[in-house]
């Protein structure tokens, strides 16, 4: 019996050992691809899929039980396995094929190689193959089950391969219409479940089947594709298929007689195939087009709202795009200046740490990296970088980006923490500046997702797409790549700000059960014009606002008020992104509690907002402003300093910092209003008065508002 085992993921890979090749490859329009089929919908659909979406599969790849119908297995199914060579014919493509010889001893949410272990069969079969013939990709049809997804991308890692699961958190329902549709002949070979009856469903077609699938999934909560083992099916037909697959007189078998629950299968020992009426010189492109399914093109048009038209039509600020209007940083940063190491209770803060520009950027990445490994390490014999949660990064330029990362990804092995990275107005003679954030706290979970999918983007870089600890969800910061090409959607801000939001929410589902943009706490919208800020803003408020039309059941006390939007403009992003989110949010189910202080400090106002949950593991989260009402006078930075500290303090006066997973105080500053330098001192000397506070400073082209001389958050 195939058991599919629903774990919270917290590792797909070493992040070490990422193939150099993999970034630049996973964006080619076409991928040369090795299937890994067992003969079920699911494999054959995303064979499809990834024909659709540009890539050729160039052979097959099976695994199968020895001298058996079937054996039980956590990773694959082997039910009808007699049947599966005639795939190769039935398609005119090379069947790779291996017997499973281990069986699953490493069953956690990781996954390290383990001898004797069933997936290292896996690694053996996709190996042979690389050895015959040339391939970068590897057709996999999971779609929900997390377990069978880590261990594929471990394995794909490992042999430099590019994971394409195209069917990833797919909507069930939508998904089995869409199999149908397309002309996915398929019959159930096995059932396993309540509501399933061998005798009345075993070799019925899924069209057959799906009103049933339906019925059974509102009675008992059925995955209606099976996701939970309740059937299995083999495929006798689809558009890639030059011949179709008869099954001969397949016989039943009842595994179990139960009264509630039967198990029974069909060995399908005989089968033979037939032609089909279609020209079998046709390409393999040749036979999807015109199906009606899911595509990377179909983004655009999913992101409309009830009414529009397009988006394109709202282009405030995209006028100047391509003219850099953002003014060269002037400072310079004593080489006096030293990071700051800070811990209490289970939390680790370690900021201001950089890198000068007088080397080259590798080497400045490593002298960074190995300022933070030896201050956490320093810490204590329990720490170390596997304990790191949340990194800011900050460049001098967005083109190192991928030399920064060729050096920082050999810091973490598994768990990498979330990131986010942008170009910042750093001091000119500083090539990246850093804090982070780590935990040893027990209750911590990640999600790294590396597959490419029409879920939500893969990494693009060494970071998880999310990470718990205790009841606060930290996200990777997320841009509007189109998930299952990776390449940025065009269109403009509100169309990249409304994609990207979508990314947030459903990473934020897929780490905690519930959970959406309606228990963010924190927002900072890093932009790259002023002029974005309002469709940023409106486009936010629409998304959170779709929570709320899209789930009728709403706790009061497990929802937050909604958030400041932090904007801060910024001279690059990733991929020339117009618009870059980073949140963080607490797990639902929490009771909240929201406060916030004004305060008046001569020529300068302060607002704090506070959100604190209440709960066996408290935790609080921070925003706030610090504005100026005169323009006609220089900015005092002192006055202002102790200003944005007052109000801070008479928010947080009653907070521990032992209190759950509090991270620094991240303060944005225009950076050609003050000096790194004096104003880290400044705030040094305020906020060491009484308990002391860790803060990162970060220095940026622009704030919302002219009168605006601090943004923070916490």
């Amino acid at each position: 019996m195939r058991k599919i085992f629903q774990f919270r993921c917290k590792h797909v890979c070493t992040v070490q050992n990422v193939n150099k090749c993999f970034y630049s490859r996973f964006t080619k329009m076409k991928m040369k691809t090795v299937a890994l089929i067992s003969g079920g919908k699911d494999s054959c659909y995303n064979m499809i899929q990834c024909v659709a979406e540009g890539h050729e599969i160039v052979a097959l790849a099976n695994l199968m039980p020895a001298d058996k119908d079937e054996m039980d297995s956590y990773m694959y199914q082997t039910v009808g396995h007699h049947a599966v060579d005639l795939y190769a014919e039935a398609m005119g493509l090379p069947l790779f094929r291996h017997i499973i010889q281990g069986v699953a001893k490493e069953t956690g949410s990781d996954y390290v190689p383990t001898p004797q272990d069933e997936v290292e069969d896996l690694f053996i079969l996709l190996q042979k193959v690389q050895k015959e013939i040339e391939v970068e990709a590897v057709s996999v049809g999971a779609i929900l089950s997390n377990y069978q997804r880590v261990r594929v991308e471990n394995v794909c890692q490992r042999l430099g391969l590019t994971s394409l699961s195209y069917l990833w958190r797919r909507d069930q329902a939508e998904l089995l219409s869409e199999m149908i549709g397309c002309g996915v002949t398929a019959v159930l070979i096995k059932v396993a479940s309540l509501g399933l009856d061998p005798q009345k469903h075993l070799g019925k077609t899924l069209a057959e089947m799906q009103p049933e699938l339906l019925r059974m999934h509102t009675k008992f909560k059925l995955n209606v594709c099976g996701e939970g083992g309740e059937y299995e099916t083999f495929t006798l037909d689809c558009p890639l298929f030059k011949k179709r697959i008869v099954l001969d007189n397949p016989e039943m078998v009842i595994h179990s007689d139960d009264a509630f629950s039967p198990v029974g299968y069909l060995n399908l020992r005989t089968a033979h195939l037939e032609d089909k009426q279609t020209d079998v010189e046709m390409s393999q492109h040749q036979r999807v087009q015109g199906l009606e399914m899911r595509r990377s093109r179909d983004v655009y048009h999913d992101l409309l709202r009830d009414g529009e038209v397009d988006m394109c039509g709202d282009v405030s600020g995209d006028m100047d795009e391509g003219l850099n209007t953002h003014v060269s940083n002037n400072d310079i940063l004593p080489d006096e200046f030293k990071m700051c190491i800070k811990t209490a209770g289970e939390n680790l803060w370690v900021t201001g740490v950089v890198a000068r520009d007088n080397t080259d950027i590798q080497e400045a990445t490593k002298a960074a990296m190995d300022q933070v490994k030896a201050a956490v390490s320093g810490v204590g014999k329990d720490w170390d970088m596997s304990k790191m949660a949340l990194v800011c990064l900050y460049v001098q330029r967005m083109e190192d980006f991928a030399r920064v990362n060729s050096i920082y990804k050999t810091y973490f092995r598994l768990n990498p923490p979330v990131r986010v990275c942008v170009q910042a107005s750093l001091p000119q003679n500083i090539a990246l500046l850093l804090d982070c954030y780590g935990s040893k706290a027990a209750n911590r979970d990640t999600m790294h997702v590396q597959g490419i999918s029409h879920w939500a983007p893969a990494n693009i870089g060494p970071y998880s797409q999310a990470v718990t600890v205790d009841s606060r969800i930290f996200i990777a910061g997320q841009i509007a790549m189109v998930p299952g090409s990776l390449k940025m959607i065009q269109g403009g801000i509100a169309i990249e700000s409304r994609l990207s939001l979508r990314h947030v929410g459903r990473v934020l589902g897929a780490q905690f059960p519930g959970c959406d943009l309606r228990h963010v706490v924190t927002v900072v919208c890093y932009i790259t014009s002023h002029r974005y800020i309002d469709t940023a803003r409106r486009e936010w408020i629409r998304a959170r606002q779709s929570c709320y039309e899209s789930n009728d059941t709403v706790d009061c006390e497990d929802v937050v008020c909604s958030p400041s939007v932090m904007c801060v403009v910024i001279p690059y992003l990733p991929r020339d992104a117009k618009v870059e989110w980073q949140v963080t949010a607490f797990t639902p189910g929490l009771e909240v509690k929201d406060t916030s202080e004004n305060c008046v400090c001569g020529d300068y106002t302060s607002t704090t907002r506070r959100v604190t949950s209440c709960g066996d593991i408290p935790g609080s989260s921070c925003t706030g402003y610090t504005d100026t009402k005169s323009l006609s006078l220089p900015v005092n930075m002192e006055a202002a300093v102790r200003c944005m500290c007052k109000c801070y303090r008479a928010v947080t006066s009653s907070q521990s910092p032992s209190d759950g997973c509090v991270p620094p105080l991240r303060i944005f500053y225009r950076s050609s209003q003050f000096s790194y330098a004096k104003l880290c001192q400044a705030f040094t000397t305020v906020l060491q008065e009484g308990e002391p506070v860790n803060f990162a400073l970060v220095p940026v082209s622009d704030l919302p508002s002219s009168h605006s001389v601090f943004s923070y958050c916490q």
